[in-house]
């Protein structure tokens, strides 16, 4: 009993949850695939019939675009083909992106507010500080929740913490 409701608690309101080898891996291949001179980004997936804010998947944008980190991200149509692909075969659903910036800088640029990976209400968009280097917790990161015609919301520090969980009980 006690076990169900710690687990009820701790997290409550986070947006996305991470299983602890989940996102070390993730920031690891983040970091490696930009070679530290390039953003580099995935898109994270859920499964359709689960808890729709565990990932439990991470699609790397050069793996569907292998010509898409080019300093920049720019991931060209042909790749959400793959993506969608990919969903289907898996049972999943993207639930968010993440993607790296060159400094410690993780608030979005024009760029990324004029273009969401996917513009769809409730999608969650994640930036990692220093292409990823080190170790990254979620208070370093950047959570940006996409609300259609009303924009983005902003999350930084200790907010973005309560909005990402990264911990065994995701």
């Amino acid at each position: 009993m006690f076990e169900g409701l710690r687990r009820k608690i701790i997290g409550r309101h986070a947006v996305l949850r991470f299983r602890p080898e989940v996102w070390v891996q993730m920031i690891e291949e983040l970091h490696r695939r930009g070679e530290e001179r390039r953003e580099s980004g995935a898109f994270l997936l859920a499964a359709r019939q689960g808890n729709p804010r565990v990932v439990e998947r991470v699609v790397y944008l050069d793996d569907i675009d292998p010509a898409c980190l080019v300093g920049g991200i720019h991931l060209h149509g042909e790749a959400y083909g793959k993506l969608w692909d990919i969903c289907e075969e898996t049972g999943s659903k993207v639930v968010g992106d993440i993607h790296t910036h060159p400094t410690e800088r993780v608030a979005q640029s024009p760029t990324d507010r004029e273009n969401p990976m996917v513009a769809r209400a409730g999608h969650v968009a994640l930036i990692a500080p220093n292409f990823a280097a080190g170790r990254v917790v979620a208070t370093d990161v950047g959570v940006h929740l996409y609300q259609g015609e009303e924009g983005w919301s902003s999350h930084f520090g200790r907010e973005a913490r309560r909005l990402l969980y990264l911990g065994r009980f995701a």
